[in-house]
């Protein structure tokens, strides 16, 4: 994934491992470039441009023969798929209420395929992210459900959000990874019987596009 060289990967997995040794909390981050292909939407917009040739034809007062009309209609149709599937424009298209539907659903599946639910202490967070939906998502496990509001976390996603839409996207996370260890170590400090690192700290990568 390009939005995010060696270097860059290296320094979230610095971050984890600092964050993590002040507590008995599991941190785990993952990045998806897209969380859906979203492949209906095009498909959807370009069938209904292609019937559209043939009342504006109607009510244009332009005569077409039948011959015509499929080729204008099957070449309109081939042309804004194409167009439409272009992650800019695909954006544009697909209802926010859609993307973020989909990206939150990659973020739980993303948590449980991690295991970050069997964590000790249930006090494992996990920090998703869908770079074209500009999504951010902190979900945390029950141990940390129980001490600390969603409103500390939905400003950490907030100002992560931010960089995200900025270009940050390295930074963002090294951020939230500090002010998310920071929550763990003042309610899950470490202990000497914190079992040796329970989840990988290297950066989970999910393409989206193939789901």
């Amino acid at each position: 994934m390009a939005f995010l060289n060696d270097r860059e990967k290296e320094r979230i997995t610095q971050a984890i491992a600092a964050a993590e040794a002040r507590t008995c909390g599991e941190l785990v981050t993952a990045v998806a470039r897209v969380s859906d292909g979203y492949r209906f939407i095009p498909i959807l917009y370009a069938a209904v441009l292609a019937l559209l040739v043939l009342p504006v034809a109607y009510f244009g007062g332009i005569v077409l023969s039948l011959k015509t009309l499929m080729l204008s209609q099957m070449a309109l149709f081939i042309l804004s798929a194409i167009l439409f599937e272009l992650p800019p424009i695909r954006r544009l298209l697909v209802p926010r209420s859609i993307q973020y539907q989909r990206a939150s659903r990659l973020a739980y599946q993303t948590f449980y395929e991690a295991g970050i639910h069997h964590a000790s202490h249930r006090a494992g967070i996990l920090i998703f992210v869908s770079i074209e939906e500009h999504y951010v998502q902190i979900i945390v496990d029950e141990g940390v459900v129980a001490k600390v509001e969603q409103s500390t976390w939905d400003l950490a996603v907030a100002s992560f959000i931010g960089k995200i839409k900025s270009g940050h996207v390295a930074d963002g996370f090294i951020d939230c990874i500090e002010q998310c260890g920071a929550i763990l170590a003042e309610h899950f400090p470490a202990t000497t019987e914190r079992p040796a690192n329970e989840l990988s700290n290297r950066l989970i990568e999910i393409d989206g596009e193939n789901l």
